[in-house]
């Protein structure tokens, strides 16, 4: 039996750019499925690692650009097509299954949310077929970058889980491997000229500068606060709250001082230096020193205690944030105290 080979070709000429929209719709709906399959499942992370893996050797084997322009054979396009269709697919995968994980460890109101806004505008681009298709034929400097970007960011999540490896010495080990295996696809792809390989080397630089030197734009993933309470005191053998207040306390009923206790949840064992800052009103007044904590399977607690100096908490709202070294805050709470 013979394919008709030139009437999928009309076809596929009249009617393929309805399809990649409709297509584009689907893959933003599967998009909302993996977010919610995400939720929770850590287990399902390891599987980025083969996600990963099979996204650099279709992004390598699409920057041979096959037969670029519409006038190629039929059977050339397909495999340009097919090629395409597999990068984009693995990326959208990768960065909607990516997102839950870094929502759990973001704070609204910090620079980290920058990261997130990030991921999900990259996981929304990836859905638009026939624009990223475009700039992924056409632009392998596009092709390079949007690679580095992705795994950077799974690589920063798996990396902690993988190696039990601490988040502030995990985020530059992920650039540092993110921008390695983006160099294979560059020497692969035609980049072009002086100017298409300085923006390659700029793309680099400014991964490796929020690694490096802007790590609070980058959440402590996987650490994340699970819950946070306040308390007039704390029972030390049980590390239970003692008399807990919530949302609006008298100063006079905490007996001149204020306990916060935080329970940090780690799907795996990772190493990590956590302290906590006091604020009243927004102005810092007081800082716990860094602990050196090994999360366990599960998490841990940390606690600590702000007493006045005169007696009584002055009044104001007082808010507590939770962070790792280099100010990458993972949780925050506040109470108001009259």
């Amino acid at each position: 039996m013979t394919i008709p080979v030139d009437r999928i070709d009309r076809l596929w000429r009249r009617h393929g750019r309805t399809f990649w929209i409709l297509h584009s719709i689907w893959a933003m709906a599967t998009g909302v499925v993996i977010l919610w399959l995400a939720h929770e499942r850590y287990g399902f992370v390891y599987w980025v690692v083969g996600f990963l893996a099979l996204t650099w050797a279709s992004t390598l084997f699409f920057s041979r650009r096959l037969g670029d322009g519409e006038l190629a054979p039929f059977t050339t396009r397909f495999k340009r097509g097919l090629a395409s269709y597999l990068t984009r697919v693995l990326y959208q995968e990768t960065l909607f299954f990516l997102l839950p994980f870094y929502a759990y460890s973001t704070v609204l109101h910090t620079w980290n949310v920058s990261f997130v806004v990030l991921l999900a505008v990259l996981a929304v681009l990836s859905c638009l077929d026939l624009p990223f298709d475009g700039w992924l034929r056409t632009s392998p400097v596009f092709s390079l970058v949007f690679f580095a970007s992705v795994a950077f960011g799974a690589l920063n999540l798996l990396l902690p889980m993988i190696l039990s490896m601490d988040p502030s010495l995990a985020t530059p080990a992920a650039a540092v491997l993110a921008l390695a295996t983006a160099a294979p696809l560059a020497m692969r792809a035609r980049v072009g000229g002086a100017w298409a390989w300085a923006r390659v080397a700029a793309a680099g630089l400014a991964i490796l500068v929020v690694a490096v030197g802007l790590p609070h734009l980058v959440p402590p993933v996987p650490l994340r606060l699970q819950a946070i309470a306040f308390a007039a005191d704390l029972d030390r053998a049980t590390l239970e709250p003692a008399r807990p207040v919530e949302g609006e306390v008298a100063g006079g009923e905490l007996g001149g001082q204020l306990v916060v206790l935080a329970r940090v949840f780690a799907p795996v064992n990772v190493p990590a230096r956590i302290a906590l800052d006091w604020y009243l009103d927004g102005a810092l007044v007081r800082s716990s020193r860094e602990v050196e904590i090994l999360a366990h399977e599960g998490g841990f607690r940390f606690w600590d205690v702000l007493r006045a100096e005169a007696g009584t908490l002055a009044p104001g709202r007082y808010r507590v944030v939770l962070r790792t070294t280099n100010d990458r805050v993972f949780g925050s709470a506040s109470v108001q105290v009259r």
